[in-house]
């Protein structure tokens, strides 16, 4: 015999009902449309009423059954191990802000305090649905410890309750997962911080002593008005892809601050005194980055965030535990993604009959990838993938298809699985593409460093189209290679060859001569070129010669053809082009239109992206005059993506690899 208690019996007595003596059924609130199981002090089940027929106690008492509306066993576990069952899990309430993320990219803030919570999208993120935790994700790819191009911010510089709140004590709650290439970049970053000489926040470290890259919590409090940072590291390096549940907490009272990592106590540091907060134009909380201006934000994090939460109270460890297990059920009880890594080219083109591709592990024939408007949630196009390689679904575009920000849905059978938001922009002509060149190389990989000979062996074996470097002439007219006008303290152009020869880079190397990148190049198959930028220095006759100095050594070698120039000086510029009419040289300085630098014999315009947004007819203009066009330095996928759209001839980039991704996909397009 069993004793069955059914779905619409538990939902209808609101009091406690004692089961045969073994266990507390608790139907406190429906608000959840959850049952929770608590087994031996931790959370065991949870379930979807929906789905829930009935609770058994097997006759002889000793084993709990959940039945489905199907009859299939939910859970099970022996009855002497269940410390109770109820319909309300009890955590603490975020009473001063909750974001809850949309399917639109928007979000809000569902605390009793419902601050409005700013949706800022340039390019940089996007929501999806995560099955794991059953609710929509935010998605970032802005550069690690960047200016973020999409964020959210939450303002409370009007809301003196916030403020006093934060001031008296308070504790952070956030979810999230860092995304990074490789070793974790040795830069600070932040997803969810109010933090500008003051405030509060959470931030992965930058090494500083004993600092590691780790989990932080950092709130600025002192016994004066000066800031101060308490920094409650955890000692967690966190890995890529990989989610942490962190709680930090300022306990004024005790003058302590805490912080929590998956509901483990990581450390405490005293954090005695008043709440400093942050400079007046940074009364605002960042998620996805953090302030830096009224405007601006920047330190960002790449990677998702689940949640982000503000409690007035100090939380204490029960308190932790609780929002912990909940999180933890969800990560031991999900079913896997179809596909994972999943990434696609935000903002690119699309051309009618032509493929657009999406990367991921796990794509398999038969896939379906449906396109659904976000402007009023139609489902707009719905098509089977072709597979190309291992991880790359590639979808074909019609030809009625419209330019918009579309959810990516997957379909394998009877499962789906939300794959994020995409923009997308329809093309009749595809844009001629952006060749790349290398930002000072190829210096991402091991035992490289920026404007080093590995950096441009990088750049020659990735086959690019420019590896970009920097030159200075010393005091006796050699001709060094570096960026900065210092190396190690010494200033090249005011130093001798003998002063700065035996200077090193970061990965071990002397600083090269031209010379030395020049029998590179001397000796290479690839057809990357070098791009030398003749950098400004003191005095027009110094730039004049610069210039001269650089060109009379490239055609000693006899490498004209595998070498351009660069120059934010105008004279250098000029003298370039006096001294071999042949060359290609573009002007970095974004303040001349191409037609005057034309007059010049100046080939190209080499611009920031600021500068072609805002006076666009300088693209064309400069390709109606048989001119260049590069547009500098662009690391972020989106942004790299919009230089493509621009049709601009050429891209510098610290990301080379996926810019160069990039340019093969508009190169499919043609």
């Amino acid at each position: 015999m069993k004793v069955k208690f059914s779905s619409s019996f538990m939902k209808r007595f609101l009091t406690p009902l004692l089961l045969t003596g073994l266990f507390l059924l608790t139907t406190v609130s429906w608000a959840d449309d959850n049952l929770y199981v608590f087994r031996s002090g931790t959370l065991a089940y949870v379930g979807d009423t929906a789905q829930i027929d009935s609770i058994a106690i097997e006759s002889d008492n000793t084993q709990m059954t959940i039945y489905s509306k199907d009859k299939q066993v939910l859970y099970t576990a022996p009855t002497a191990e269940i410390d109770s069952i109820t319909f309300k899990y009890w955590k603490p309430e975020a009473d001063m802000l909750d974001v809850v993320f949309h399917s639109d990219g928007t979000a809000e803030d569902v605390s009793p305090m419902h601050n409005e919570v700013k949706t800022i999208a340039g390019g940089g993120s996007s929501t999806y649905f995560n099955n794991t935790y059953g609710r929509f994700t935010a998605h970032f790819t802005n550069s690690w410890g960047g200016t973020a191009t999409g964020y959210y911010r939450v303002d409370y510089a009007d809301n003196t309750d916030f403020q006093s709140k934060l001031a008296d004590g308070h504790t952070l709650e956030l979810l999230f997962a860092p995304h990074y290439e490789g070793t974790i970049p040795n830069a600070e970053a932040k997803c969810f911080s109010s933090h500008q000489s003051g405030g509060t926040g959470f931030l992965i470290s930058k090494q500083s002593g004993s600092r590691k890259n780790e989990i932080t919590f950092l709130p600025n409090v002192n016994t004066t008005t000066k800031s101060s940072w308490k920094w409650a590291t955890s000692g967690i390096v966190p890995e890529s892809d990989t989610y942490y549940h962190i709680v930090g907490v300022w306990n004024k009272s005790e003058s302590l601050a805490y912080i929590y990592v998956n509901g483990v106590l990581k450390n405490k540091v005293a954090a005695k005194g008043n709440f400093i907060f942050p400079s007046s134009a940074c009364y605002w909380f960042g998620i996805g980055a953090d302030p830096s201006t009224a405007t601006v934000a920047n330190t960002s994090m790449p990677g998702d965030v689940v949640l982000a939460r503000i409690y007035d109270a100090p939380l204490e460890q029960k308190d932790v535990t609780a929002l912990w297990q909940e999180v933890q059920y969800k990560q031991s009880n999900v079913q896997p993604d179809l596909v994972s890594s999943v990434s696609y080219m935000t903002g690119a083109a699309v051309v009618g009959g032509k493929t657009y591709p999406i990367t991921g592990q796990g794509f398999e024939a038969g896939d379906q990838i449906q396109f659904t408007s976000l402007a009023d949630g139609s489902v707009v196009y719905s098509s089977e993938i072709t597979l190309s390689g291992d991880q790359t679904a590639l979808v074909t575009i019609p030809s009625d298809f419209a330019s918009g920000r579309y959810r990516l849905i997957l379909t394998r059978g009877e499962v789906k699985q939300d794959l994020g938001v995409d923009s997308l922009v329809m093309m009749t002509t595809a844009p001629r593409g952006a060749q790349v060149i290398a930002h000072r190389g190829y210096w991402n990989g091991t035992g490289a460093a920026q404007n080093s000979r590995a950096s441009l062996r990088g750049a020659l074996n990735l086959g690019v189209y420019g590896s970009e470097t920097d030159v200075w002439l010393t005091s006796d007219d050699s001709i060094m290679v570096n960026h900065d006008a210092s190396l190690n303290g010494v200033n090249i152009q005011n130093s001798t060859y003998s002063q700065v020869k035996e200077l090193t880079l970061s990965n071990g190397e002397y600083i090269p001569q031209l010379s030395d990148f020049l029998a590179i190049m001397d000796t290479t198959s690839s057809p990357t070129k070098l791009i030398i930028e003749i950098k400004k220095h003191s005095t027009t006759t110094r730039n004049q010669e610069a210039a001269t100095r650089v060109v009379n050594a490239v055609k000693a070698a006899g490498l004209q053809g595998k070498v351009e120039y660069i120059s934010f000086s105008l004279d250098a510029c000029k003298q370039i082009a006096i001294e071999d009419p042949t060359a290609k040289v573009a002007y970095l300085n974004g303040d001349i239109s191409p037609a005057e630098l034309h007059t010049y014999g100046i080939t190209g315009i080499d611009y920031t992206q600021a500068k072609t947004v805002a006076d666009p007819t300088w693209i064309s203009q400069a390709h109606g005059l048989g001119m260049t066009v590069n547009v500098w330095t662009i690391d972020e996928t989106s942004q790299i993506v919009e230089v493509n759209n621009e049709d601009a001839d050429y891209v510098t980039t610290n990301n080379p690899v996926e810019a160069k991704s990039i340019y093969q996909y508009y190169q499919s397009l043609k």
